[in-house]
């Protein structure tokens, strides 16, 4: 069976507000690429889901909260402009980095 889908891990803590739902350093995102048409066709019934989007050479995960004039706003109320995205992959899965409890 053929997939499209990729792994992005966690690097930074932008994400991290400490609950379960955030994303912690070295959790690991299970993504699918998104046609950006499509993404501009949907994001409006979508919103609060959560995606990787690469803009330029720099690469988040964002919650986005917003769309309006083809511009999304993200949980970290960054706006960014459609027309600025290169790439853009939905999160459908988490896999947290394993913890380790010591004795």
């Amino acid at each position: 069976m053929e997939t499209n889908l990729s792994a992005f891990e966690i690097l930074g803590d932008s994400m991290d507000d400490g609950t379960r739902r955030s994303f912690a350093p070295g959790d690991k995102l299970i993504v699918e690429p998104f046609n950006i048409n499509d993404f501009k066709d949907s994001i409006g019934s979508d919103l609060g889901s959560f995606w990787v989007i690469q803009v330029g050479t720099c690469i988040l995960v964002r919650q986005i909260v917003e769309y309006a004039n083809d511009t999304i706003k993200c949980h970290s109320l960054n706006p960014i402009k459609i027309e600025d995205i290169t790439k853009i992959y939905r999160v459908i899965q988490k896999q947290e980095k394993a913890v380790h409890y010591g004795l």
